[in-house]
């Protein structure tokens, strides 16, 4: 299965930091990306190629071990081709800390992307 997995610093007013990764045809999607330094979430976004219903999830690997990883969020997609999530509140992490989201396959036919936007702390 081969996957394309970018990772991009977009300039501007904040400094972004930009992990993203597409799928193959009918794969499923694993996307981590570690901050480097102290950040939030800015959001999650994932597309299909077609209409999905599938359950995607973002989770906290966390740094300071296997006992505070925790689901953060589930993106529910029912007969839909995107969705995204933007925290309500900011939420600080570690720099030891990670963002995985799980992206199921779509189905025969259908491919995936999935984008991870990060702003370091304090910008």
């Amino acid at each position: 299965m081969a996957v394309e997995q970018k990772t991009d610093l977009v300039s501007g007013t904040d400094r972004r930091l930009q992990r993203y990764t597409d799928s193959v045809v009918n794969a499923a999607l694993t996307v981590t990306t570690r901050g480097g330094a102290a950040f939030r979430l800015d959001k999650v976004a994932v597309r299909y190629s077609a209409n999905v219903t599938v359950d995607i999830t973002v989770t906290l690997d966390s740094g300071a071990g296997a006992a505070w990883d925790t689901l953060l969020r589930t993106i529910s997609l029912a007969v839909a081709q995107n969705g995204v999530w933007i925290p309500d509140e900011e939420i600080l992490f570690s720099g030891d800390d990670a963002i995985v989201v799980v992206a199921p396959s779509g189905g025969a036919g259908v491919t995936g992307a999935v984008a991870i936007y990060l702003v370091e702390a304090g910008r």
